[in-house]
């Protein structure tokens, strides 16, 4: 049985392949499965990824190669990997990103004796300039039953860090939760309508997961996004609606969507 499916989509993350699989391959879960979905780079990433693969001497932990059909940016790259996965619960790690060691057996456990649907830590915010690291926190509510005045509190403060959580994969196929196909925003997105399906939560304040700034991501350049982030929270509206919850997280929801939505955009430009 595959505890774990690690998705890593790659689009010319060339310099930064060897440092995430060696941290992939430190994991003290056992029984991992880890999809690598080539979005068509022009750099030699892939073949990078493959002869690091070939090199790697643990027997429980299984590499998979797949592809998009073109370059489609990191969304369908996620979808296909979900599609793909055959673990119990599922991960989504940027290349040019890392992970602590012991990061997915904490969250795996804590899953586990929770009977959680989601698990999460929290980040460490690494910058390649040499700036100091700092702690990025996702709101802390208690293990068990995610109540509505937790989920609540969630929605009104999470931040996007989806890559720091972990997922099971008959909930995420139970409720089709899957990245919306926008340029901007599709994390958020996918992180709320998670939030809002969950029925059970776990979490811990330990920060395993590195998540690495550096010059010239796409989250640095100042381009106007506003459109494809309205696109994608209209997604996460449209998904409370079929799941008969707008209604009672309506607040919350309008205050995600006016502020990642209406707000972050135009800060992003003046920043």
């Amino acid at each position: 049985m595959i505890n774990l499916s690690i998705i890593i989509p790659v689009y010319n993350v060339a310099r930064y392949m060897e440092r995430c699989l060696q941290f992939v391959d430190a994991q003290t879960l056992h029984d991992i499965e880890v999809i690598i979905v080539d979005d068509h780079g022009q750099d030699d990433s892939i073949s990078i990824a493959k002869n690091l693969t070939q090199k790697h001497t643990r027997k429980d932990i299984h590499y998979v190669f797949t592809q998009t059909p073109v370059n489609s940016g990191p969304s369908v790259a996620r979808n296909i990997g979900i599609q793909a996965a055959q673990g119990e619960f599922i991960a989504f790690l940027d290349a040019d990103d890392w992970v602590a060691p012991e990061m997915y057996e904490a969250l795996y456990r804590n899953a586990q004796m929770y009977q959680a649907d989601l698990s999460c830590c929290n980040l460490i915010q690494d910058y390649e300039d040499g700036s100091p690291s700092k702690v990025l926190a996702n709101p802390h509510v208690e293990n068990g039953e995610f109540t509505q005045t937790a989920k609540k509190y969630f929605l009104r403060t999470f931040i996007s860090y989806f890559t720091s959580f972990i997922y099971r994969r008959a909930w995420l196929l139970e409720h089709d939760l899957h990245f919306v196909q926008t340029k901007s925003a599709e994390d958020s997105s996918f992180l709320a309508c998670c939030l809002l399906a969950a029925e059970r939560i776990a979490q811990t304040d330990e920060p395993y997961y590195h998540y690495v700034i550096h010059a010239g991501s796409l989250t640095q350049r100042k381009v106007w996004k506003g459109t494809e982030k309205r696109k994608a929270f209209n997604a996460m509206i449209a998904f409370a609606k079929r799941k008969n919850v707008l209604s009672i997280y309506w607040p919350q929801l309008f205050y995600v969507y006016a502020k990642k939505a209406l707000v972050v955009p135009v800060m992003e430009m003046i920043n």
